[in-house]
């Protein structure tokens, strides 16, 4: 009787030790990821461009010169959003709401294989890797992101387009839809700068390529903390509480957004890339702020959309409450309801022009507030032609020289 007893206990024992590896190795494999993915700055050194800064867990976060890196609670962790601000006065908890409010800003996204961003083709050309995200499982399908190769194929670190007209970047529009072609007159009438078709083409790929060196070089790149604001004045802002987010043709905030900082020549700033874009969307999941099923499926508990409620604050600073059924646009970063890793608004509020070229339009992603039809989720993609809408906005990206 005793013997079965102590085998029982023995047997429960066991159990216990087995769970308890199994939890072990969970949490540490939830964790080789964000582990992974600060080792990769680990060796840089400052240089006339950047300084170093450390966040709140001692880890090295690359800031640019002309920029500081936020002290206040919340903002300074590379895992829920390492935030910098423009300037050089610091930025901590006494003074962060006014900065928020008066100073541009920018979240940290770490990228600890690039290779993942982007491929080269047969002929030297690189090419944004972009994806689409999915429940499913298979072969293509990353396990723990959903992340599924779109448009694009591999082997042998060569990378392929598949469909010379489909998703794509960087590429212009060829097609002969004048509301949305790249023509050398429209160019030209955008304030560009550029002269004919080929000249932009030469300009996106050269954008793109220094992109890909400095997150190459320095393991990441920031993204506007908010929706671009001041978007029909000169110059377009970064910051808290700001209500002019739309109605501007994607060609006039392609340049405006290269204008930011344009001034300081330790960054380069821009619309931001789709492959960008979905490496943002992987961070979250992979730093378990958001999950697959939130990115992929249904945003509304986590963005502005017709059915969503939740408090915000409107630009005199009094609280609102947004209903269901209500498709109202809220002032840029006026509600927590809409945060991910310090990144407001990325699902709903405006639709967000990205770089991404898809036939006879550029791509636009996020989903928006205004529609009754309209839950898209954060990873959703529209095609638009490249002209203004009310409900359609753009998100700027940073990165070091």
């Amino acid at each position: 009787m005793r013997k079965k007893r102590n085998i029982k206990i023995m047997s429960i024992a066991l159990i216990i030790v087995l769970v308890c590896i199994s939890i072990i190795y969970f949490k540490n494999d939830s964790k080789e990821i964000l582990a992974t993915s600060k080792e990769y700055n680990s060796e840089l050194e400052e240089n006339e461009h950047m300084h170093l800064e450390e966040d709140a867990n001692r880890d090295k976060v690359p800031v640019p010169n002309g920029y500081v890196g936020s002290k206040a609670t919340g903002e300074n962790e590379i895992d829920t959003g390492y935030v910098i601000y423009e300037g050089t006065e610091d930025v901590n908890n006494e003074n962060v709401e006014e900065a928020q409010k008066t100073r541009n800003q920018y979240v940290w996204i770490p990228v600890p294989d690039a290779n993942k961003m982007y491929g080269t083709d047969e002929n030297g050309k690189k090419w944004g890797k972009l994806y689409e995200f999915t429940t499913d499982t298979g072969d293509n399908i990353d396990s723990i992101t959903g992340a599924k190769p779109l448009n694009w194929s591999e082997s042998n670190g060569v990378i392929k387009i598949l469909n010379k007209s489909g998703n794509r970047e960087p590429d212009v529009i060829t097609n002969n839809d004048f509301s949305s072609f790249d023509f050398n007159s429209k160019l030209k009438n955008m304030q560009l700068e550029i002269e004919n078709l080929h000249d932009f083409l030469m300009q996106l790929e050269k954008e793109f390529n220094n992109m890909v060196e400095s997150v190459k070089k320095y393991g990441g790149f920031y993204m506007g903390r908010y929706e671009t604001g001041d978007i029909s004045k000169n110059k377009v802002v970064i910051r808290k509480y700001n209500t002019n987010l739309a109605s501007q043709a994607w060609y006039t905030m392609y340049r405006k957004c290269k204008e930011i900082n344009s001034e300081n020549n330790n960054v380069e700033t821009g619309m931001i890339w789709s492959c960008q874009w979905d490496r943002v969307l992987i961070w979250l999941i992979e730093s378990k702020n958001k999950t697959l099923e939130e990115i992929c499926k249904d945003s509304i508990n986590w963005g502005n959309y017709i059915n969503s409620t939740f408090e915000f604050k409107n630009s005199s600073g009094k609280v609102e409450t947004k209903n269901e059924g209500e498709g109202k646009i809220i002032p840029s970063g006026s509600s927590e309801y809409t945060k991910a890793n310090n990144i407001y608004d990325l699902a709903g509020n405006v639709r967000e022009w990205n770089i991404e070229s898809y036939y006879r339009g550029r791509i636009s992603r996020g989903g928006c507030t205004t529609y009754s039809s309209d839950n898209q989720p954060s990873s959703n993609r529209y095609n638009e032609p490249m002209i203004s809408y009310i409900d359609l906005g753009c998100r700027a990206m940073l990165y070091i020289k």
